[in-house]
């Protein structure tokens, strides 16, 4: 039995040797290779968060359009302060801001339709929403019986998918 401790005794001390020196490799290339282990695993997880944010935009977005259509551009429902930080970057905030035309403050929710002012006011509906790829999505819509679209760009701010350029078409 003593031969036994003896000999885990010794091989203890061995691999405590070892794993001190390297057997053979330096201390700086264990940290070398640590580091670039680290690095390929930040790497992949960074790809994934990537594809995950991606796959979030492209699932998402389409029902926001639709809700945002649904309420406040074909709806009754008035885009208020804190309703349009729901949907809108503080850059397209301002846009809506500045194209508003009357006093008292207000936003351009106008800006999400085609302009129309003659035509029939009961054809107002958003027919369909595309993905584009890079965050764009084109949300096209019957508005006074006129078929048009806008191209919407969105960002993720956190959690939440907000519109960050609109363009119209």
């Amino acid at each position: 039995m003593k031969y036994f401790n003896f000999v885990g005794f010794v091989f203890a001390l061995l691999l405590i040797a070892m794993t001190t020196t390297g057997c053979g490799s330096s201390v700086k290339q264990r940290e070398q290779t640590i580091a670039d282990s680290i690095a390929r695993a930040d790497s992949i997880a960074r790809a994934d968060s990537i594809a995950n944010v991606a796959n979030m935009i492209a699932q998402q977005t389409p029902e926001k359009i639709k809700e945002f259509y649904r309420n406040y551009v074909f709806g009754t429902s008035t885009l208020t302060d804190e309703i349009v930080t729901e949907y809108c970057t503080e850059k397209l905030i301002k846009k809506l801001r500045e194209d508003y035309e009357y006093e008292g403050g207000g936003y351009a929710v106008w800006d999400f339709r085609s302009g129309s002012q003659d035509g029939d006011s009961d054809a107002q509906a958003l027919t369909d929403v595309e993905s584009l790829g890079d965050s764009k999505f084109k949300a096209s819509y019957f508005d006074m019986g006129n078929v048009q679209s806008v191209i919407l760009t969105v960002v993720l701010d956190g959690d939440k998918i907000l519109f960050d350029e609109i363009e119209t078409k």
